[in-house]
């Protein structure tokens, strides 16, 4: 976990909760790749993979920060995740979501050492809020 640098939480861009804590469930809102204020929007050469795996190592900091804040820094009472949701705005023709969303699942699976999988879907869709490539929802379990 030391290789985290988890930022500060990014605070609401609307009428909603970062995060909601339901009995033992930690509800992750929708995250998109935020870092110092702005959205990242470039990487590497500027494609489609590297810009979405950029911003979905970015969003999956951005959870992972959430369920921190969600827990009061006690990293001890997250028990696992239990799932992960990431849209995509792909090109068309690009078929291979799973590039991308492994990036989260990796860095999850890092974080919560032993690893453990969880549930996950990957959905392509037409756009998402500030022009961003990628966002992603979480669901953690907390003691």
């Amino acid at each position: 976990m030391d290789k985290f640098n988890l930022p500060e939480p990014v605070p609401a861009n609307g009428n909603y909760a970062p995060f909601h804590i339901d009995g033992d469930l930690v509800y992750v809102s929708g995250q998109l790749p935020i870092r110092d204020g702005q959205l990242v929007t470039e990487a590497g050469n500027n494609s489609f993979i590297e810009i979405a795996q950029l911003q979905m190592e970015i969003i999956t900091l951005n959870i992972l920060s959430h369920v921190m804040s969600a827990v009061n820094g006690n990293r001890n009472r997250i028990e696992s995740c239990v799932k992960l949701t990431a849209y995509l705005v792909p090109p068309d023709g690009f078929f291979e979501h799973a590039l991308i969303s492994n990036i989260g699942s990796d860095m999850i699976n890092d974080f919560l050492q032993p690893a453990q999988n969880h549930t996950r879907t990957t959905i392509g869709i037409k756009s998402l809020p500030l022009g961003s490539l990628v966002e992603a929802d979480a669901i953690f379990k907390i003691r």
